[in-house]
């Protein structure tokens, strides 16, 4: 066992399986919502250079911060000038006056728009974990030295391990945005609230307004197995909505899906299984066999 491994892959599986995930779909609107008035978020400065807003230190009570802010946060502090300056791939190469907080190791300006901020912290995260990837258990018990700034002294394992945290922290608060934001959009909806709610007869007095992709889905996951078979007879896509009738045993249902043109071959973000891998986890075997792709 090589704990330098270990502290990398803490990361690692973080990002595959809970933060990436759950950042597919991000909208511009959603990217720049300001879920209170006062928020820090991102935006131009006076020369019309994008930036993130506020200062350090910060206000005693500190603003609550956009999905846009939290982005920038993680993929060009915590990971993306951390990575340049201790890794490579600096502009400032070798200067002895910058440390691992200079933000001239990050010269781009901040992304306008979901995919932009996507994009960099995905470049950001892989110029970190590929630098990670290269530290050995002796490299992860050396000091920083000068790159580090005020923490000089502090082995490259803490610092690995505080940008674990602060990943975790930071992400953590991005789904829980992402979460508010989707609550507020469906509470605008009778349709996507009668479906929360399980109420198979307003569902069908409101009838489905086309495909609304991933509705099913979400009945499904709420074990409202009435309110899907309803959604999918209007119309709706069924993607999605397999995968939990599958987990569930409901092979009638799981029929009436793939009927409607859910795919045996789709794999669930959550697992990476197919319907018929997750009913066999499930202990649906025979359901599991039938649907096999």
């Amino acid at each position: 066992m090589r704990w330098s491994t270990d502290l990398a892959d803490q990361l690692r599986f973080y990002w595959e399986v809970h933060l990436w995930p759950r950042l597919a779909g991000l909208t511009d609107e959603e990217y720049l919502w300001r879920p209170v008035g006062d928020a820090w978020s991102v935006g131009p400065d006076a020369a019309g250079r994008w930036r993130a807003e506020g200062g350090s230190p910060a206000p005693p009570t500190p603003p609550v911060t956009t999905i846009a802010w939290r982005l920038d946060h993680i993929g060009r502090e915590v990971l993306g000038t951390r990575a340049r300056s201790l890794f490579g791939g600096s502009p400032l190469a070798d200067a002895a006056d910058a440390d691992m907080y200079d933000g001239r190791h990050w010269p781009e300006p901040v992304p306008r728009d979901a995919a932009g901020a996507l994009a960099m912290l995905e470049q950001a995260y892989t110029a970190w974990t590929t630098g990670v990837d290269g530290l050995d258990d002796e490299a992860m018990c050396r000091p920083l030295g000068r790159r580090g700034g005020p923490y000089a002294e502090d082995s490259y394992a803490r610092l690995v391990l505080h940008a674990n945290r602060e990943v975790m922290a930071h992400g953590a608060e991005i789904c829980l945005l992402r979460d508010l934001y989707r609550g507020r959009k469906l509470d605008a909806d009778p349709l996507t609230r009668a479906v929360v709610a399980g109420d198979v007869a307003a569902v069908r007095e409101l009838g489905v307004d086309g495909p609304r992709p991933g509705l099913a889905a979400e009945a499904a996951g709420r074990g409202h197995w009435a309110v899907v078979r309803a959604l999918v007879a209007g119309g709706a896509d069924p993607e999605g909505a397999l995968h939990y009738a599958c987990a569930a045993g409901e092979g009638e249902l799981a029929d009436v899906l793939v009927a409607h043109g859910a795919r045996l071959d789709a794999l669930d973000p959550s697992f990476g299984q197919t319907p018929s891998g997750r009913a066999d986890f499930c202990g649906h075997h025979e359901l599991a066999r039938r649907l096999q792709p």
